[in-house]
């Protein structure tokens, strides 16, 4: 009985101690709305979520937190540079999590992109997202 004890004890401790040592899951933000390479009228509903990252206002640059951008038929923008504000770069410093978008009928690439409170992209290669869609 005691060893038995003992073998409980010790997977107890061995459980706690991976748990201890497990590396945190990686930020990731993800278009859920619509999927890559969906046919999709216009104006288009786009949905956005994210995993272990938390989507604040823009303002304040807090640690593991920011706000998202979708980018339109234009590339990502370079981790650690400035998302700039104009038709192409749609700024979401509210905290949005969706919006419809009007485009005109054909392919086009959509970027989601995470961003600090200033609107500098962030690094990792979860903190963006390329999807292609066509408007009808």
């Amino acid at each position: 009985m005691k060893k038995f004890f003992v073998l409980v004890f010790l997977t107890c401790a061995f459980a706690a101690i991976v748990a201890a040592c497990a590396t945190p899951a990686q930020p990731q933000v993800n278009f859920t709305e619509p999927q890559n390479n969906a046919t999709v009228a216009s104006p288009v509903k786009l949905k956005w979520a994210a995993q272990n990252f938390r989507v604040e206002p823009a303002g304040a640059v807090n640690t593991g937190a920011g706000h998202l951008h979708v980018i339109v038929d234009t590339p990502c923008v370079a981790a650690g540079q400035v998302i700039v504000n104009d038709d192409a770069h749609k700024h979401f410093g509210k905290a949005q999590m969706e919006t419809e978008l009007t485009l005109t009928p054909g392919k086009h690439t959509l970027c989601l992109q995470a961003a600090d409170g200033a609107h500098v992209a962030l690094a990792g290669n979860g903190m963006t997202q390329q999807i292609s869609i066509t408007v009808q």
